[in-house]
């Protein structure tokens, strides 16, 4: 590589002549540090020159190798004529059939192949295991190689065998000393039915100094025959859509089965879309789940039932979802008759779920089948003295329900006022599918009473379902 420096500078000492300098000062720097660069990767290079490049005693060495072979060859009686003597054709002739024109290159073969071969044996020369071992510990064992496992002499005296059955065990060792590895797989003398046939492992604890317990491997027999046993009989997901319920458990297959039934004519079940999933284990041990589907309120739930063979299907039961709840009040007074049971008019309704309360005839009717919980609370305006005690039950501190009134003025006869709040809660009510609720007061002869237009606080009748009606019911 050759440089060239500028050399002719500007006569006077200015910018233009700084910048020369600079720029010959760059070029003089940049071609010592090539140099050096392409000194260090000359000494480094294995491949710097080739033998003709160098000189050795008035020639090169590639020409001085050449004549040493040359001459190795001509030792071996003119092997390169093809007419040596045959025993020393064979000596140099490999196992594979092929000849090399000397044995200095049949041994510089094989030479390559044991320097890149395994010098500690894991076999026996014939490939058997290294040892057979019929007393002693496995723990100990930790040789790399492979060991054959038997009894002796009719019992077992192995110690920390995964299994007592004779095997092969292969000992492998990690990158350092301690790391070891034991597997050991049983021998399997009957192909279908003697033994189990899976491979055992465990590694020694370089940190706690001790061996890991024995983990196998899944059986091949044992899982393909456990695959198998996987039938149409164990799960079905049936595209035939159930309209009846009343279908007899008996048409049913062993096993689960999913279905949906007939969208919006099915009769039988609990609402009228759904998908039914049916357990089966016999005929006498059957039962079947229904989870409706849909947007409404009243789909929001699941139900199950039990087939027996002696009496059939029983009713349908709630598991949850299909919460049902109403509560309602009253807007105007009610003027209470003496002597006489009558039916309280709450006309007003603060929440129904299902639309269940009837305000012409003051009457629940249940949607939903259930047991449910009843509350009923009444302000009740009558003529006495005046007192007033109220309690309050407050949720997120607001007022939510008063609990009891009691009001009447001791102080001032004159004023003719004995208001009382009568509340009862509490009443569990089991109610089927059409059944209904009413609210009915007596009041007895010689009171003049009226049902106040008090809001819900006071004035209430709540029902809620809290869940299916228990079979002994």
């Amino acid at each position: 590589m050759s440089i060239k420096l500028i050399k002719k500078y500007a006569p006077n000492e200015n910018a233009e002549r700084l910048w020369q300098l600079q720029q010959d000062a760059q070029t003089v720097e940049t071609f010592l540090n090539k140099q050096e660069s392409d000194l260090a990767a000359h000494k480094d290079a294995k491949i710097a020159h080739n033998s003709s490049q160098i000189s050795y005693e008035g020639t090169d060495v590639g020409t001085a190798i050449k004549a040493v072979n040359k001459l190795v060859e001509n030792l071996v009686l003119e092997a390169s004529k093809g007419n040596s003597n045959a025993e020393v054709v064979a000596a140099r002739t490999t196992y594979a059939g092929v000849t090399y024109d000397s044995l200095k290159s049949l041994l510089d073969f094989y030479l390559s192949k044991v320097d890149n071969g395994q010098n500690f044996k894991l076999t026996t020369d014939k490939g058997l295991a290294k040892q057979a071992i019929t007393t002693g510990d496995l723990n100990d064992i930790t040789e790399p190689g492979v060991y054959w496992i038997d009894w002796n002499s009719g019992s077992w005296d192995v110690l920390n065998l995964p299994v007592q059955q004779a095997g092969f065990l292969e000992v492998i060792k990690a990158a350092f000393a301690d790391g070891t590895m034991q597997r050991y797989t049983p021998y399997r003398g009957n192909v279908t039915t003697q033994y189990i046939q899976s491979t055992y492992f465990r590694n020694w604890g370089v940190g706690n100094k001790a061996w890991t317990q024995w983990s196998t491997t899944a059986d091949k027999t044992q899982t393909d025959a456990a695959i198998a046993a996987i039938t149409s009989q164990k799960l079905n997901v049936s595209t035939t859509k159930i309209s009846d319920a009343t279908t007899s458990g008996n048409d049913y297959p062993v096993g689960v089965t999913i279905q949906e039934i007939t969208p919006g004519t099915a009769t039988g079940f609990p609402y009228p879309y759904g998908i039914v999933h049916t357990v089966k284990y016999n005929n006498a041990r059957m039962t079947q789940h229904f989870y409706s589907t849909g947007g409404d309120m009243s789909s929001q739930g699941s139900w199950s039932r039990y087939w027996h063979t002696n009496t059939g299907w029983t009713q349908w039961y709630g598991l949850f979802g299909n919460s049902s709840w109403c509560n309602v009040s009253v807007t105007n007074e009610q003027k209470l008759t003496q002597g006489y049971t009558q039916k309280v008019k709450f006309d007003r309704v603060i929440s129904d779920s299902h639309s269940q309360f009837n305000t012409s005839n003051n009457r629940f009717t249940a949607k939903v089948r259930g047991m449910y919980m009843v509350g009923v609370g009444l302000y009740v305006d009558r003529i006495k003295k005046y007192n007033n005690v109220e309690l309050n039950l407050y949720r997120n501190g607001v007022r939510y329900k008063v609990v009891h009134q009691n009001r009447q003025d001791p102080y001032n006869p004159a004023s003719n006022e004995f208001n009382m709040g009568h509340y009862a809660s509490g009443v569990t009510v089991p109610l089927e599918v059409g059944d209904y609720l009413e609210m009915h007061i007596f009041v007895g002869a010689g009171q003049d009473l009226t049902i106040s237009n008090n809001s819900g606080w006071y004035n209430y009748f709540d029902i809620y379902r809290i869940g299916d009606i228990p079979m002994n019911v």
